[in-house]
């Protein structure tokens, strides 16, 4: 199998179950390569459980040969590098582009018209999100927040495109993100595949 558009991944131990580490992946035509900061984070098995976040095809949950090397190319940071071959896709958890994740998360808002707000984000894609406020807001206006999906935190910017009356004073409103960092997209994208990932396994 040929990735598409790869950039990280992650290493499960020798039980296939339990998260070893999230390691960086280089793809070069059919060649795959990870970049590993620790030797420990290695796997030291013929057959590895690999699961790889593609922004194109999805996640892709796999077993995999490792061929380890020392690193002793300057330009690269990682001490340690591995030459993976997929041995066997065992499922590809989605293809779709914008799949939704579920989210109960309070978020404080600035909107360009009413200032801040409070928030609940109830789901979300690497396209928008939906939250529920009591804040009367507007069609197509603009605002920010500050979140953290894996490690890095993001100010992110969307505009409104939906509203929803949900009665007692509360709205919903669907969004759509702008001019979304790449590294973000890539963080959504992880974060949305793992909570597949959890109904799956």
């Amino acid at each position: 199998m040929v990735l598409n558009d790869c950039t990280i991944c992650s290493v499960y131990g020798p039980d296939n179950t339990t998260l070893q580490s999230r390691v960086r992946v280089k793809c070069t035509g059919e060649q795959i390569t990870l970049h590993f900061k620790k030797s420990d984070e290695i796997t030291e098995s013929e057959r590895v459980r690999i699961d790889f976040f593609d922004s194109k095809i999805g996640y892709i949950q796999t077993y995999c040969e490792l061929f380890v090397r020392r690193n002793y190319d300057p330009l690269i940071l990682e001490p340690w590098m591995a030459d993976c071959e997929i041995l066997e896709v065992i499922e590809i958890v989605q293809r779709q582009k914008d799949l939704r994740a579920k989210m109960d998360r309070e978020i404080d808002f600035t909107a360009l018209e009413h200032g801040g707000f409070t928030g609940i984000i109830q789901n979300i894609s690497v396209g928008g999100l939906y939250f529920v406020t009591k804040t009367r807001l507007s069609l197509e206006e603009e605002f920010e927040f500050r979140y953290t999906f894996i490690k890095k935190e993001y100010d992110l910017r969307a505009v409104i495109i939906r509203e929803q009356d949900l009665h007692n004073g509360r709205y919903g409103y669907g969004c759509q993100f702008l001019k979304l960092p790449k590294s973000a997209e890539r963080d959504i994208r992880q974060y949305v595949y793992k909570q597949q990932l959890s109904k799956v396994w």
